[in-house]
């Protein structure tokens, strides 16, 4: 089975347990990116797009369905719906125009700070928490044509927490199911269902 079919195989069943669920936290789930939503992506990221990234917006292009975007004199501010905490560290699954804002916005801190370790152009953010600098992200710039997943935090630089998108979700996967497993992203938490919707604690 390759990468972006595990993917796909993984995700499948964390939707459906949501579905099944959780109805709140599914209504989160937006449409599948399109054409044009993809092809943004890949013109603003300073490195290729990961397949296995690529075929998880395909399915649904983040957890945003319920956010409000609000427009402000510097421009606009996200407020996240509470709905689109699905991960177990509350984190929310970005959609592309999520992505390449904060992917352009830790680049341009990482360049007015003058420290490129802080942030690289292979780094691409796909979980984050909604109101702070705290998620997980692909890193797309390994010379062997893996796609390790990276943690950051506000204190801390980058540093690897998982081999593979596939990992991460086959864990969450699991414990929704199953109620056990002991996958990197739910070691220690347990999924209930609280007003309709997926609560870890």
């Amino acid at each position: 089975m390759s990468h972006a079919d595990a993917v796909r195989l993984s995700w499948a069943r964390i939707v459906r347990w949501l579905e099944e669920n959780t109805p709140a936290s599914a209504q989160a789930l937006n449409p599948p990116a399109t054409e044009s939503d993809i092809r943004e992506l890949r013109g603003s990221l300073g490195c290729p797009l990961p397949e296995v990234l690529e075929t998880w917006l395909r399915l649904n292009n983040g957890s945003t369905a319920k956010d409000s975007r609000i427009s402000t004199p510097g421009g606009f501010r996200v407020t996240p719906h509470l709905d689109s905490k699905i991960f177990p560290g509350g984190e929310v699954f970005l959609d592309c125009r999520r992505i390449v804002d904060r992917y352009q916005n830790n680049l341009r801190v990482a360049e007015e700070i003058g420290d490129e370790d802080w942030w690289e152009p292979s780094w691409i953010p796909v979980l984050a928490e909604a109101d702070a600098h705290y998620g997980l992200i692909l890193d797309a710039g390994q010379r062997d044509g893996s796609v390790p997943v990276l943690a950051y935090r506000e204190t801390d630089y980058p540093k690897r927490y998982a081999s593979s998108l596939e990992e991460l979700l086959s864990g969450v996967a699991d414990m929704l199911e199953h109620d056990c497993g002991d996958g990197v992203l739910t070691r220690g938490r347990r999924a209930s269902v609280r007003e309709g919707r997926v609560v870890w604690d």
